[in-house]
Parts: structure tokens; sequence; C-alpha cells
């Protein structure tokens, strides 16, 4: 990033981001970690050396984290309040739509992260916040990195006021910054889609 390397990074790009961790997203990160680690197979962090894997605290912590990502309205859009078992008796176990695909998301999560890094992962961006260090804003007012912030109104895991936020933290140090907040119907899931004018903003600005 250019306030680390203000002579190496010509253009920065920052999109549905933070510098600093909302206390919302620090309360959904501490649950993520507690059901993961009062997993009965987490064993103080050495379920390798038993053997095993605290994958129903991962599977959890992923479920939930994954509903942050999106938005009301894209779920929604792709469930509404469709049931997909049949007969129309309450039952305890998954029966809408909405819920068999969170279960799909936390058993494919599995496969792919290993919980304690996902322990550690989560904890260090909860601690994660440059503008705290004085050399940050020295480093900055040296910078010739261009940086361009965009949020999605959507999105409620990494919201606007968090972009702004680092747009006038970038601004005190004398950085230009080029800001936008687009509209769009996925939540912070945005950033993987292609919602209007997301590509072409970012693609005008790399080329300068």
């Amino acid at each position: 990033m250019g306030h680390r390397r203000p002579d190496e990074v010509e253009r920065a790009v920052l999109v549905a981001a933070s510098s600093r961790l909302s206390t919302e997203n620090i309360a959904f990160s501490s649950v993520a970690r507690t059901a993961i680690m009062s997993d009965p197979e987490f064993h103080d962090g050495r379920y390798v050396e038993h053997g095993t894997v605290p994958r129903l605290g991962q599977k959890v912590a992923r479920m939930m984290a994954h509903i942050t990502y999106v938005s009301d309205q894209s779920l929604d859009t792709k469930f509404g309040h469709r049931r997909d078992t049949v007969g129309d008796g309450m039952k305890l176990e998954p029966d809408f739509a909405v819920e068999h695909y969170l279960q799909h998301q936390g058993d494919v999560f599995l496969d792919r992260f290993d919980a304690l890094s996902y322990l550690y992962l989560t904890r260090l961006l909860d601690y994660f916040d440059p503008f705290a260090d004085s050399w940050t804003a020295e480093r900055l007012a040296s910078t010739r990195t261009q940086f361009q912030v965009t949020s999605f109104d959507s999105d409620w895991r990494f919201d606007t006021r968090q972009s702004l936020r680092m747009v006038e933290q970038l601004e005190a140090c004398g950085v230009k910054v080029d800001f936008a907040e687009l509209p769009s119907p996925f939540g912070h899931d945005s950033f993987l889609l292609t919602p209007p004018g997301y590509h072409d903003r970012i693609a005008a600005f790399l080329k300068g």
C-alpha cells in the first residue's frame, strides 16, 4: 500500500474496504471465533494432534459470516420464502432454501480453510488501524500514489461510512482521493461481481 511503499505503488484501488473495522464487524468476528473455540474438537487449538477438526464451529462461523457478505435484497431475490422440503409441517432442521444454501456454504468452507488461520486472520483484522501509527501520515505526506476508494450502497459489512473514514484520513494527510459510492443490490459481494459502473470506474482510473 502507498503508506508503506510510497515510491512503489502508482495507483491504489480500494474497494469495499476499511482502514479500521467497525464495532459491529468486531462483534461478528467475536461470535465466529467463539463458535470455533467452543467446538469440543478444537482441543485448545491442538486439534491436529488429536486427529480431528472443529468442523461444526467452523461451519457455523462461516454460515454467519456469509450472511454479512450479501444483502437482504439479494437473498430475497435468490431464495424468497421458498422451502426445499415436502410437507407443510414445521421442522427444526433446515427447511427453507436459504437455510440449505447456508449449510452448503458452511460445508464447502471446511475443505478450504484452516480453523486456526481463521481465528488469527480475523483477530488481526480487529486490530488493524494504520492511521493510528504516527509514521503513516509522515509517509503519506510524500507519497506519489494515487488513491481510488469505492463503496457500495448495499454493503453493510464494509459500509460507506468506513470508506469515508479512509478518505478523510487520507485527505488529512494531504493525499488526493477519488471516491464514489456505487448502487448495487449484492451487498459486500458486489466487489466480486459486475454492478453497473464498477469495472468501468476502475479501468478509467488505472488508465489515468
